[in-house]
């Protein structure tokens, strides 16, 4: 009985001992990679189409987020990334459209202009880590010929992931699934789907 006692006393010591104290800021580069499965992916009619895709960095606060120790809301840092924000959407719109089927760089098809409203990630830092990720999008297609938008659209997709501590494996799985989610809300939109189509020049 004391030697089971002991074991456990010496496993609680253990535990306490590698719980992280403090957390350092954490900076990667994000590479977007498709995450969502292929049947999650909308498809578009074969008249869809886009000119160009411009992306708009909106956001005040360039920082992508925070990490902290868990049950300690002083032991924070901030989360910051070393690419562009904007090459990284519009990579994963470029890709979804053609997954979806619609012609880009086609002559005459309106831009879809996209602006990056929320990149947010909270870690979770305990032994291992929690990650959720959270994007934002708001995008509208013009006409090559100018005036008013064809449509206007707003779209938010979240991203969950565990694993290890401050990992750029870790934050990049999780925020290309949150992009993933956002797009396929975006282009999966009736409303889009019919202007990709409708939006005269």
């Amino acid at each position: 009985m004391k030697s089971k006692a002991l074991l456990v006393t010496l496993l609680f010591v253990a535990l306490a001992c590698s719980t992280p104290k403090s957390v350092a800021p954490v900076s990667f580069p994000l590479q977007y990679k498709m995450v969502a499965t292929a049947a999650e992916c909308p498809t578009l009619s074969s008249c869809a189409g886009v000119s160009s895709v411009v992306v708009e960095d909106a956001r005040d606060n360039k920082t992508i987020g925070r990490r902290s120790i868990e049950g300690n809301a002083t032991a924070t840092a901030d989360v910051t990334t070393t690419t562009s924000v904007t090459d990284w959407v519009q990579k994963g719109i470029e890709d979804a459209l053609k997954r979806a089927g619609a012609t880009t760089g086609k002559a005459g098809a309106p831009t879809l202009r996209v602006r990056v409203q929320e990149i947010r990630t909270i870690e979770n830092v305990l032994h291992r880590a929690g990650y959720e990720g959270y994007v934002t999008l708001a995008g509208e297609l013009v006409p090559a010929g100018g005036g008013a938008s064809c449509w206007k659209g707003t779209a938010e997709g979240k991203g969950e992931n565990y694993g290890y501590p401050g990992s750029a494996e870790n934050y990049n799985e999780t925020l290309n699934h949150a992009l993933d989610r956002a797009i396929i809300r975006m282009l999966g939109s009736s409303d889009f789907k019919s202007a990709a189509c409708n939006c005269g020049g």
